[in-house]
């Protein structure tokens, strides 16, 4: 019987008041009282540990200037999971913005989950918003991966769902990566310097390991959590088998949003849209995420990401 191949499961945990800047609402007390920090990671966690899976959680600094929020990602390590850096405040556009921000927004975060007890080196930008320069700025800290890009050619669909979900014209923002990344590899590797989509084969050029997101077999669609909640067991069975086939590592992306309690509009201030898992309450998002999450573990070896990105730096682990 031949190996599963390894996978990855990673979660973004964007507080409450993260998800509503993103689609243009005010922050208002969702900062201090955040359901994503306080439900969802707690029910996210509880999945995990169920199926005896590693996770990478990606913090965003901010939430660690609160000791609730502090109390929890110190769970999270304790319970043998993988904390990484999300930037500091959640900023959406980073490659935008002059390279002292770039850097700020990454190293208050590192310092942030230092002081936590955690050793972070892996960093995803918000939005999936990479570049050379970000990237530059994640192998000057020290790190070993980045996990932003994502290789679909469907990045304009995605942000007129955006938009549709926010009712708003999107006005520039940067989100979901850049179109061009459709053409990088699918699977981890080492970026060239100033053309990231493409792998570097010398071996001197190979000092940063690319984690892309996981994207769907054909259609090439974003491998999310949000956008597997309508799948039945058996759905998601053909799908990750397919990909299992392929042989080769698939990082599966969840949000803390995925396990929150959504039957009160707590994004969207009076509607609950019937897309990715906006209209669920916590009780049936759970038994969803169990079925993915189970799933998941049943197709591929869940690894955690900078285990195989030291595995990749020291030469011991193919890409």
């Amino acid at each position: 019987m031949n190996p599963r191949p390894k996978g990855f499961l990673q979660v973004d945990v964007d507080g409450l008041w993260a998800v509503r800047a993103c689609y243009g609402r005010h922050e208002g007390t969702s900062f201090q009282t955040d359901p994503c920090w306080e439900e969802g990671i707690p029910r996210l966690l509880e999945i995990f540990n169920d199926s005896s899976v590693p996770a990478s959680f990606f913090i965003v600094g901010r939430d660690l200037e609160l000791k609730t929020k502090r109390h929890i990602a110190r769970q999270l390590l304790q319970d043998g999971h993988e904390l990484a850096n999300h930037s500091y405040t959640h900023l959406i556009g980073l490659t935008a913005r002059p390279l002292g921000v770039i850097h700020r927004e990454i190293r208050k975060t590192d310092r942030a989950l230092r002081k936590i007890g955690a050793t972070p080196v892996g960093f995803r930008s918000p939005g999936y918003d990479i570049d050379g320069r970000v990237l530059r700025a994640v192998r000057q800290i020290g790190y070993l991966y980045d996990a932003s890009i994502l290789p679909t050619p469907w990045v304009p669909l995605l942000r007129v769902a955006d938009a549709w979900l926010a009712r708003k014209l999107p006005e520039g923002k940067r989100q979901f990566g850049r179109w061009v990344y459709a053409r990088a590899p699918r699977q981890p590797y080492f970026p060239l310097r100033y053309r990231i989509r493409k792998p570097a084969k010398d071996p001197l050029e190979q000092r940063l390991v690319e984690i892309p997101v996981g994207v769907t077999p054909g259609l090439r669609l974003p491998l999310t959590a949000s956008a597997l909640l309508g799948c039945s067991r058996q759905q998601l069975r053909q799908l990750f088998e397919r990909l299992a086939r392929k042989d080769r590592l698939v990082l599966l992306l969840l949000h803390a949003i995925d396990g929150t309690d959504c039957s009160k509009p707590i994004v969207f201030d009076n509607r609950r849209p019937r897309l990715a898992g906006f209209h669920l309450d916590g009780e049936e998002k759970e038994k969803r995420l169990r079925r993915i999450v189970e799933e998941f573990a049943r197709a591929f070896e869940i690894v955690r990401a900078d285990d195989h990105a030291r595995a990749m730096m020291d030469g011991v682990a193919a890409p």
